[in-house]
């Protein structure tokens, strides 16, 4: 065989190599689990129900933004005043500065612009992903929390936990359009693209918000548990998942009814960060102040597996890649 020909053949063996182990790693459907006390990213494999690897973040991580898009992974780091960026396709990771004690955190890949809302300083950074760099600020209420980007309709929502309300943000220039006054303290702040709402969880009333994001008006406030954090959409049953903290539960909403039908109690110590995997049929839980997570069936809410993190897992957001 002459050089040429090898040198063909030697490519094509790489080539389909690299295809094979990527296949491989995006059907996986990964869990990625913010953990405030060791600073660590556990990544958790939810085929496996196995915690695959740890990676190193900033200090005090807490919120996270997976892009099933893109496929990068954003986490707040409060403590270190960054972000970190992360890429699990590639191993790589990389820190932007974000502003004042960064918390709340979301991606818009179709304009590459970064929101991260700024806990101490009452403001939302807007960070330029392709440029690296801070591009703008815009001043909301006190102490902003959970924050929802609607691509759709290009919106930002930000839950002003001082303030009682939800600031609403014009992404295209960054205007903030107007507020809505909610219950007390909300943090959390939930939704998906094929829904017509937008869901806070008001911790210190111990409710949520529904508001309508047609013309952003408070629709219903419903009681959940003590403490509610955050929540998730069951687009199969047409259920809200709300975790409270301080009641060790989830509360779960039928959103045809708008109302609490059931609460799943001792569900683990401090529930906090939620998500859903359809494919594995579970609702995934951050347990802080178990160190673990809990795989809950999403038919009949039974605890199939508890694994256990890093040290303080928070997972204050979306945290598993949907391939």
């Amino acid at each position: 065989m002459d050089s040429k020909k090898l040198l063909k053949r030697i490519k094509f063996i790489v080539c389909s190599l690299i295809i094979i182990c990527f296949s491989t790693l995006v059907s996986k459907e990964l869990a990625f689990i913010t953990n405030q006390e060791s600073n660590m990213l556990d990544v958790i494999d939810l085929s496996t129900k196995e915690k695959i690897q740890e990676i190193e973040l900033g200090k005090k991580p807490a919120a996270i933004f997976t892009d099933s898009e893109s496929g990068k992974i954003f986490v707040s780091n409060p403590d270190s005043n960054n972000i970190s960026v992360i890429d699990p396709y590639d191993d790589s990771h990389y820190f932007l500065e974000a502003g004042n004690s960064p918390l709340g955190i979301s991606f818009d890949n179709s304009k590459k612009n970064i929101f991260v809302s700024n806990w101490y300083d009452g403001v939302i950074s807007v960070i330029d992903f392709v440029a690296k760099k801070k591009k703008i600020e815009i001043k909301v209420g006190q102490s902003p929390a959970g924050i929802y980007f609607d691509k759709v309709n290009q919106k930002l929502y930000v839950a002003n936990r001082e303030s009682n309300n939800v600031s609403l943000i014009n992404t295209e220039n960054f205007e903030v359009l107007k507020s809505l006054n909610v219950q007390n303290s909300p943090f959390g702040v939930y939704s998906e693209n094929y829904l017509d709402y937008v869901v806070v969880t008001n911790v210190q009333s111990s409710s949520i918000s529904i508001i309508d994001k047609k013309n952003f008006s408070l629709l219903k406030n419903i009681k959940v548990g003590k403490w509610p954090y955050s929540a998730v959409h069951d687009k199969l049953k047409n259920y809200l998942y709300i975790t409270n903290q301080r009641d060790d539960s989830i509360s779960i909403i039928d959103m045809e009814k708008k109302e609490k039908v059931k609460t799943l109690f001792d569900v683990c110590e401090y529930p906090e960060g939620i998500d859903i995997s359809y494919t594995q049929n579970l609702i995934v839980v951050a347990c802080w102040f178990e160190d673990n997570i809990i795989l809950i069936n999403l038919n009949d809410f039974s605890v199939k597996k508890k694994i256990e993190t890093s040290g303080g897992p928070r997972a204050f957001g979306r945290f598993i890649i949907k391939k």
